[in-house]
């Protein structure tokens, strides 16, 4: 709080529909209320609520009155802080909420907007730092909503000449270039790779797909054995048929029931990775728009590799030992893959196997290559 100067507050979602241009926008609503804080900054109160709540200020309950606010989602870069006039106050604006693009969250945003506030404080700048709810939208509307944000507190926001190279960045924390430095403050390259530890470190989610009797099932659990055997690193298998079991017993083979049931294995995947795990699935996984969502899902936190079990339908049926296939050409299993219900395939897979040409080992080991020459896993035995 800047001179403890508080003024009445505003209802939460004053902070976007303040501004006629954010008709098109969701407010950014929810902003916490205000607690009590304690002479160290902390809040005092049993309403605490998240990892830095006591950042969580009303606009109404403090102003900053004349400052350039640097607003955004990302760990505070370069550009920005040079876009601010000599001498001007500073107040970073940590924006808290889903994000249309993967990055770090929110907690570890604000963590390194504390390192970068004390680093310019020590160069006699007079910094602040709020936390404020609001989603990415990965459009214009980010603009909109950045901007009424800073007025909301009575800040003025920065408009650099310039963006970082994200895409450099990316690369960057993948060992493929060099980290660019001087688009970034130390802190901020901090929480980027915080949130993308090197190749070695970094959760990874292996995500088979292909119809029933391809072979994905026997190759996952191939795969899963050898990581077990070369690797220290957390290696999880989630099959399809012993999800089915556990996590979504009760759901049916509708397209509805389906989308839940790859959308929950995706779910508990994409929470192992960011922990820095490996997972394996090997559901039939249909339909693109669930693969895609279950990759964003992976994404947020970790890596995502697409394996396309390819083996043609005649090969499955051909292996069907239960006589589903049969069955369901007799119309005795509705909606069944490949037959009364389409099977989508990838075009966006990372590898594709058929295992109708190789070997279950021939084929696990192409996957093992696949980790390996990316980074992700680095064998301790020959």
């Amino acid at each position: 709080m800047r001179d403890g100067a508080a003024v009445a507050a505003p209802s939460a979602g004053d902070v976007a529909s303040e501004d006629a241009d954010l008709e098109e926008a969701v407010p950014v609503s929810g902003v916490v209320e205000p607690l009590a804080r304690t002479a160290d900054g902390d809040s005092d109160g049993e309403h605490r609520s998240g990892p830095y709540s006591w950042l969580r200020l009303a606009p109404g309950q403090v102003r900053f009155d004349g400052a350039a606010a640097v607003v955004g989602h990302d760990p505070i870069d370069a550009p920005n802080l040079d876009a601010v006039p000599p001498g001007q106050a500073v107040l970073l604006a940590v924006l808290d909420g889903p994000r249309a693009w993967p990055g770090p969250d929110g907690a570890t945003v604000a963590r390194s907007a504390l390192a970068v506030r004390d680093e310019l404080r020590e160069q006699g700048l007079s910094v602040d730092v709020v936390l404020v709810p609001a989603p990415q939208y990965g459009d214009a509307r980010d603009d909109a909503v950045a901007d009424a944000v800073a007025r909301a507190y009575g800040a003025q926001r920065v408009r650099p000449e310039r963006t970082p190279d994200r895409d450099r960045l990316l690369a960057a924390l993948d060992g493929q270039a060099d980290m660019p430095v001087a688009d970034w403050p130390a802190a901020s390259l901090t929480a980027w790779r915080r949130w993308r530890p090197v190749r070695s470190e970094r959760g990874v989610v292996v995500f088979f797909t292909g119809l029933s009797g391809s072979g994905k099932s026997t190759v996952a659990r191939a795969v899963v054995d050898r990581l077990t055997e070369i690797t220290d690193r957390t290696v999880t298998l989630l099959d399809g048929d012993i999800v089915r079991r556990h996590l979504s017993a009760g759901l049916g083979f509708s397209r509805i029931d389906r989308d839940r049931n790859i959308e929950r294995i995706g779910f508990v995947a994409a929470e192992i990775a960011r922990h820095g795990g490996i997972t394996v699935c090997a559901p039939i996984a249909p339909f693109a728009a669930t693969r895609a969502r279950v990759r964003a899902m992976a994404e947020a936190g970790g890596d995502f590799l697409l394996v396309h079990v390819a083996t043609p339908l005649e090969e499955c049926e051909r292996r069907d030992r239960k006589g589903l296939y049969a069955r369901a050409r007799r119309g005795e299993i509705p909606d069944f893959t490949g037959i009364s219900s389409p099977y989508e395939a990838p075009e966006d897979a990372d590898l594709v196997l058929d295992t109708t040409h190789v070997t279950i080992q021939q084929a696990r080991d192409t996957v093992l290559d696949l980790l390996t020459t990316g980074g992700w896993v680095q064998p301790n035995v020959p």
